[in-house]
C-alpha cells in the first residue's frame, strides 16, 4: 500500500473538513483568529443585477461630495459572521476610492473625495458600512446625507461576483453594485433645484464656518432638535468676512485634497494583493460548494473524495492567507502613525503627523489660530 499517499489524504481530508466546516455558509472564508460579531444583521438584499450607467440629465452642478472611510462592520454580523479584521481594515480604505471612480465617471459633481471622517463639512457626504465583504459576495450599508442634515438615500447594495469575473484583469468584480450606488446619488442629485443646490453650498460653508470661529458665524445658522440645519442669513458678496472665510476654507481643502490622494496612494499598493485575495477568496468558497456537494454524494454512494480536490481547497486556503499576509503589511500604520501630511501656506511649511483623526483637529486648530489672527479675534478655537 502506498501510506505516504494514504497518510496525506487523511491529513488534508481532516484540514479540509475543519476549513469547510468553519466555513459554512460565509462568504469571507475561514481563518483561525477571525472576529465574530456579537449582534446579527437584518437579511441582505437580492443581487443588483446588470447595472447600465446612468445619464446625468440635471442642469451643471459644483456640488463637491464625500465618501467617508466605511465602516467594518465587525458589529454586524451576517450567518455566522466571520471576517477577516486585516483584509476589512483595508477594505473600509480602498472600498471608497473604488466608489470615487464611478461618481467621477457621471461628470455630475464638482469634486469628489474620500475623507477620513464623516464630520468634515460638504454639501453631500456619503458614508458606508461593510455587510458582506470576499471574493464572491459584496454587500455595503449605504447612505446619502445633505449640508442640512436630510437623508437622501438610505439603502443596502449587495453583488455577487462569477467565475469569469477572476482573474480580475478589467473591470471591478462587483461593478454593478458601484453603479447601482452612483445611479441612486445621481437620482438624488436631479431632485435639487438650482436653490437647493446653493443653499447646500452656502450651509456647507457655514457650518464649517461656526466649527472654526463659533462666535462669528453660529448666528448664521440654526440647528433644529431633529439634527436638521437652516440657513438663517449669508454674509454679502464682497464682504470681507466672507473673503477671509473662503480662502481658510480653500487651506481646509488643501488637507482634506492631501489625504484623498494618500488614499488613492494606498488603493494603488494594495490594489493587486487585494486582487489577488479576493480570486483566491472566490476559489476557496467554490471549492467548498463542490465538496459540499461531493460529501452528499459520498454519503449516498459511499464514494470517496479525490486527493487532488482536497489538495486544490488547502492550496486555496494557504493562498488566501499569503494574500492577507500581504495586506497586513501594506495596511499596517495607515490612518495610525505612519504618514504625514505636509501642507505649505503663505510660504509657511506644517509638518503633521499621528492618525489622520488628530492630523484634521491639528489642522483644524492651526487654521482657526489664522482665521483668529487676521480677524484680530482672541476668541480661543476649538479643540
Amino acid at each position: 500500500m502506498h501510506h505516504g499517499k494514504v497518510g496525506h489524504i487523511a491529513v488534508l481530508a481532516l484540514i479540509t473538513a475543519l476549513l469547510l466546516s468553519a466555513c459554512g455558509t460565509s462568504s469571507t472564508g475561514p481563518v483561525s483568529g477571525a472576529t465574530q460579531s456579537a449582534s446579527v444583521a437584518a437579511p441582505l438584499p437580492e443581487p443588483v443585477g446588470s447595472v447600465a450607467p446612468r445619464a446625468y440629465t440635471g442642469a451643471s452642478s459644483t456640488l463637491d461630495i464625500g465618501i467617508a472611510v466605511f465602516d467594518q462592520g465587525l458589529g454586524q454580523a451576517t450567518d455566522d459572521g466571520r471576517v477577516f479584521p486585516t483584509v476589512r481594515k483595508a477594505e473600509s480604505l480602498i472600498l471608497p476610492v473604488i466608489l470615487t471612480g464611478f461618481l467621477e465617471d457621471t461628470g455630475a459633481f464638482g469634486v469628489v473625495r474620500v475623507v477620513h471622517d464623516a464630520t468634515v463639512q460638504l454639501p453631500l457626504m456619503i458614508t458606508g458600512e461593510i455587510r458582506e465583504a470576499a471574493g464572491e459576495e459584496l454587500a455595503l450599508d449605504i447612505q446619502l446625507e445633505a449640508a442640512d442634515g436630510s437623508v437622501m438615500l438610505k439603502k443596502v447594495y449587495r453583488d455577487v461576483a462569477s467565475q469569469r469575473d477572476y482573474p480580475v484583469s478589467g473591470e471591478d468584480p462587483f461593478a454593478d453594485l458601484y453603479r447601482a450606488i452612483a445611479n441612486d446619488v445621481l437620482v438624488a442629485l436631479e431632485s435639487l433645484s438650482s436653490a437647493d443646490r446653493q443653499e447646500l453650498q452656502r450651509l456647507s460653508t457655514m457650518r464649517f464656518a461656526a466649527k472654526l470661529a463659533p462666535a462669528g458665524f453660529e448666528r448664521f445658522i440654526e440647528a433644529g432638535p431633529d439634527g436638521r440645519y437652516e440657513l438663517i442669513s449669508y454674509p454679502a458678496d464682497g464682504d470681507p468676512m466672507l473673503a477671509r472665510l473662503n480662502r481658510v476654507r480653500r487651506q481646509d481643502e488643501l488637507f482634506i485634497d492631501t489625504v484623498d490622494e494618500q488614499y488613492g496612494d494606498l488603493f494603488d499598493d494594495v490594489s493587486e494583493s487585494y486582487n489577488l485575495w479576493r480570486e483566491y477568496s472566490y476559489e476557496l468558497r467554490r471549492y467548498g460548494d463542490e465538496y459540499e456537494q461531493t460529501a452528499a454524494d459520498r454519503k449516498r454512494t459511499a464514494r470517496r473524495g479525490s486527493y487532488a480536490a482536497m489538495s486544490q481547497v488547502y492550496a486555496s486556503y494557504r493562498k488566501v492567507k499569503i494574500q492577507e499576509e500581504d495586506l497586513r503589511d501594506l495596511v499596517q500604520g495607515f490612518g495610525g502613525d505612519a504618514l504625514e501630511t505636509v501642507l505649505e501656506v503663505d510660504d509657511g511649511v506644517f509638518r503633521l503627523s499621528g492618525s489622520v483623526d488628530d492630523r484634521y483637529r491639528e489642522w483644524q486648530s492651526i487654521l482657526a489660530r489664522i482665521n483668529s489672527l487676521e480677524t484680530g479675534d482672541l476668541e480661543s478655537p476649538p479643540p
